[in-house]
């Protein structure tokens, strides 16, 4: 069987070394986009989240008629009573029996909402009374009545890296704020 040489199919060495260098360029302009993009998602979801909170706490203390509490908490089962554990996780809780704590056996917790351990976001209140918690009274309003809120960071260089803003009104309405001057 004798083949000609146009007859073989493949590739030459030159043509593969430049198809891999070209997939080395796709992926360097490719891969810090992509992280971009998940670490955006990330900050938006966890807004989303802590504004659904912190409206359902409200909506939830005019429906019972009691006060609601929306805490920083690092088990998914207790307020942890400790300022700066809002990048963990928060409960949302109706305080039937006013101990300011959990009780879930009496059908007080409405919401659990745990952060995944590997995520670099920061959570910061913007007044010292938002530390630990934030309660709303049966009539909607905050407990304390002082307006406060929380900015929401990405936890990488904040150049390009997304920052948000939630600010809750003495009146208990919480609202989310694309603020790129927010300080992280």
């Amino acid at each position: 069987m004798n083949m000609k040489r146009s007859n073989i199919k493949g590739f030459t060495l030159l043509e593969m070394m430049v198809l891999v260098a070209m997939v080395g360029v796709i992926t360097a302009i490719g891969l810090p986009s992509f992280k971009s993009m998940m670490v955006t998602s990330e900050v938006a979801d966890t807004t989303n989240d802590l504004i659904v909170a912190l409206k359902r706490a409200r909506s939830e203390a005019l429906k019972h008629g009691r006060d609601v509490r929306v805490c920083s908490s690092t088990d998914g089962i207790n307020c942890s009573g400790v300022a700066g554990n809002w990048g963990e996780g928060w409960l949302v809780f109706v305080d039937l029996d006013n101990d300011t704590q959990v009780d879930e056996a009496d059908g007080e917790l409405i919401w659990v909402k745990e952060m995944d351990s590997n995520t670099q976001l920061t959570i910061t209140p913007t007044v010292s009374s938002f530390d630990i918690f934030v309660d709303f009274s049966y009539t909607g309003i905050l407990s304390n009545g002082v307006s406060g809120g929380f900015n929401i960071c990405s936890g990488y260089a904040t150049n390009g890296y997304p920052r948000r803003e939630i600010t809750i009104s003495a009146s208990g309405d919480a609202v989310f704020n694309k603020n790129l001057s927010v300080k992280c």
